[in-house]
This record gives structure tokens, sequence and C-alpha cells, in this order.
């Protein structure tokens, strides 16, 4: 054999073992998906810390949002699913401070030179089955429950199973939403010791092709407020949610609703109890009508009247009370200010009338139009009433105006002129100018009724309110 020869095949073991070796990572396919979205406002409400007063001026700003999911994927039973954002509004720098006073870095790189620290993990879990009829996910992954995301709708750190039989669906869930130990306590502290914790059964049972029934439980315990030295913060509080959720379809009439109740209590560090018995329900239709889908609804989420400090009868969504995040949604709504819908929003997904979407009675209807195969337009209405309406506050503590307008107006207790929150009309129109290109144009009006009228200073009226947006979404 000649030199050149003895070269050669060292070359070719070298390549045979680099190929052996490269194997296993050949074998993992990897997948990539994503979105971006740009969008101009043009608004008295959005981005606006929820001034409502006749001089206010109007906003005008630009923000976008990009999405980036890789997955990797080992086999149909196994993969690794990572999810990215980076969020900015043009002009701002690497910091925004929020209406509730925190602050919030994921709005950098808008300014000059771009530069900005802004990506964020927003899921990142592990997907497996267990032979065919059970799956796991674990990891920071998006939850919504089965009431249409009215009690959670959130990215969560969590561990849920899935159990599939026949027409039954059992999903047990835990999430260990917080355990920052940020509060001032006394004594010693340890991980788990102030937390907030969920726990979730959700039960689905498919009585045929179109016709399914089911029920969740949700438990919300939270000690987040253990040891505190703030009397006001609860030590220990539990609350129960139990739902029943139903959806049908007769021919093109599609059918849907839940009921919902909550029992809870909660203890204070100035020894004092609060027991909570909030309740909800929502009934929706959908129909084929033409070229398009007509759509309405009524939704209902008890309010707290304050009549009794002891005792509270709003709406609750999951919280903790070491943290402000109060996440749920309404998306069926269709409306883009009266109610949270994280539809329709831009980067951000917080000012609504209702964030969290508590306290509200509201009806709407709307109209989904398949124009051409390119261009669509949707267009809703939405009347919207406040079930305690005793107060101005109710339980929501903001009714949409800030600690300095409510400390002028010294509305604490004031009666309003009547429980109607106003009529919200909107519409949007799109074109899908390629078949992952989306232009949007929205706008949206509310045209407030009386538990707005005259509650600032006198001479000094609420402003209707307003949003005018411009967008692109591109997603692949």
């Amino acid at each position: 054999m000649t030199k050149f020869q003895k070269q050669m095949l060292t070359i070719a073991a070298a390549g045979a073992l680099t190929a052996v070796t490269a194997l296993p990572a050949m074998a993992l396919e990897n997948e990539f998906h994503g979105m971006f979205a740009v969008k101009t406002f043009l608004s008295n409400f959005d981005n606006g810390g929820l001034l409502l007063k006749e001089n206010s001026k109007t906003n005008n700003y630009t923000d976008q949002r990009t999405r980036v999911q890789y997955i990797a994927k080992a086999s149909d039973d196994l993969k690794l699913v990572t999810h990215f954002e980076m969020n900015t509004t043009w002009g701002s720098a690497n910091t925004a401070t929020l209406s509730d006073g925190t602050t919030k870095v994921d709005f950098g790189g808008g300014d000059i030179d771009t530069d900005g620290t802004n990506l964020w993990v927003k899921h990142a879990y592990l997907d497996f089955n267990i032979g065919k009829n059970l799956n796991v996910k674990a990891g920071q992954q998006a939850y919504k429950d089965t009431l249409g995301g009215l009690y959670v709708d959130a990215d969560l750190p969590m561990a849920y199973v899935t159990y599939k039989q026949g027409a039954y669906t059992l999903g047990l869930g835990y999430s260990r939403f917080n355990d920052e130990n940020t509060l001032t306590i006394t004594g010693d502290s340890y991980k788990g010791d102030v937390a907030g914790d969920l726990y979730t059964i959700d039960n689905t049972f498919a009585i045929n092709k179109d016709t399914k029934v089911g029920f969740s439980y949700y438990l919300n315990r939270d000690d987040s407020g253990a040891n505190a030295v703030a009397p006001a913060l609860d030590v220990e509080r539990k609350i129960n949610t139990l739902g029943l959720f139903g959806a049908t379809k007769m021919g093109a009439l599609n059918l849907s609703g839940f009921v919902a109740m909550q029992k809870g209590f909660s203890h204070n560090s100035d020894g004092t109890k609060t027991k909570y018995h909030g309740w909800a329900t929502n009934v929706l239709a959908k129909m084929k009508l033409g070229n398009g889908t007509a759509r309405t609804g009524f939704l209902f989420t008890s309010g707290d009247n304050n009549d009794d400090a002891g005792s509270n009868h709003g709406w609750q969504t999951l919280s903790s009370n070491a943290s402000s995040s109060q996440i749920n949604s309404y998306n069926e709504s269709g409306m883009m200010l009266l109610v949270r819908n994280t539809s329709m929003g831009g980067t951000s997904t917080d000012m609504y009338f209702r964030k969290p979407v508590t306290n509200i009675a509201l009806l709407h209807m709307g109209y989904d139009a398949n124009i051409t195969e390119k261009l669509y337009a949707n267009g809703n209405i939405g009347f919207a009433w406040l079930p305690s309406s005793g107060h101005i506050l109710g339980n929501t503590g903001v009714e949409n105006m800030t600690a300095t307008q409510l400390t002028t107006a010294n509305l604490s207790g004031q009666q309003k002129g009547s429980d109607f929150m106003g009529t919200e009309l909107n519409a949007e129109v799109g074109y899908k100018l390629y078949s992952n290109l989306t232009l949007k144009a929205q706008a949206a009006y509310v045209m407030l009724g009386g538990a707005y009228k005259d509650i600032l200073a006198v001479g000094d009226d609420v402003k209707d309110p307003f949003t005018l947006r411009l967008g692109a979404h591109y997603s692949f």
C-alpha cells in the first residue's frame, strides 16, 4: 500500500467516524416557527394610563413584537419546545414604567441605534408521551382554562398531564407561579414558604363528534403573604373554582357556554378574615351566514359591592398576594377596549376597561365577513354594565382613572348615575398581501354610560375613548 493510499484510507476512516458520531444529531428534527407584528396607534386610551379627562391628549406610537419558536423533535413521542419573544416600542429605551408603578424591561431597543436587552423566554417545556394515552408537558408553557380564559389565560411554569381514553379526556396540572420571597418578612424564609400555587383538574367528555361537556376544578392556594409585616396582606388564601361547560354543533349553528362558582377565604395578618363567593356565566352562539360568520354572546361576572368587609362576592382570577398580575381574558367578545382581548392588542394587553375581566355584564354581537379570498372585514358591538354598581371603585381598584384623579375627585364610595358602562363599536379590515403576511386596520369607539358620567371634579367631564390602529402581521 502506497503512502497516498494510506492517507486516503485514514481520511475515509475519519470521515466514517465523524458520520457515525453525528447520527444521533442528524436524527433530530429541527422546526422553526414564529411571527412578526408591527402596529401604529392613535388613541386617547391605549397606553395612556387610563386617562379619560376631557383635556387628555391623544397618544400616537408604534410598537412591534417578534416571536421565534424552536422545536427539537427527537420522535413523535418526544420534543423540546422553546419560544422566545422580543417587544419594542419605537423611541423607547430599555425600561418602561407601567401604570401600576412597576418597571418592565422588555420594551428596549426602540431608541437611537436600537440597542437593547429585550429577548425573553416565553415558553420552554418538554413534551413527551408515555404509551398511547398519556401526555406530559413540563416547563414554562401556555395554559388557558376551560372557561374561555376567564379564570386564567397566561404563560405559567407548570406540569400538565393529559390522559385520553375513548371519548374521555382528563387534564391534571400544577403550577408554582410565585415564589419570589420579595415581601418584607420577619424570621427565616425558604423556597416554598411564601409561595402561590395553582392546582387544576379538567374533565371533558365527547358525547359525539358534535357535542362535548365537562367540568373543571381550580384551586389557588397562596401563602405569599405569610410572616408579612404589612397588616393588609393575606397570610393565607385559598380560592376554589368549579366550572361546568359544554359545546354543541347543530347544522350551521355552534353553541357553547359555561357556569362557574367560587368559594374560598383569606386570613389577614391583622387577624381579619375574608370569605369569597364569586360566580360567572357565559353563552355563545356562532352561525355561518352568507360569506361570513355571525356571532353573539353574553358574559356575566360578579362584582363586589363592599357592603361587608368580611365578604367578597367579586369574580376572582388567578393571582398571588405578592404579585400585581391578574391575567385572564375574554377573546370571544371581539371587543378592543371594554374587556381584555389578547387577539386585538399590540405588545401590551393591559389597556382595557376590564383587566382583569371581572365585575361586568357584557352583551356582544359581531360579524366576520370573507369579502374575497384575500380581503376580510369584522364588525362588533358590545353593551356593558357593572353588576356591582353601588360604588365607583368596585373590586378592580382603579376603574379607569389614575390614583391622582381618584384622590383629587375623592370618589371612594360615591354613587354613579347608573350601572351602564357604555357601548363599544369596533371594526377591523384585513388584506392578505401574501399567504403569510396580512395588513390590518382597526378602529374602536366607546360611548360611555352613566357609570362614568360626572365622576371627576365639577366641570371636568369624562371623554369617550377611541383607538385607531394600522398594522402588519407576518407568520412563518
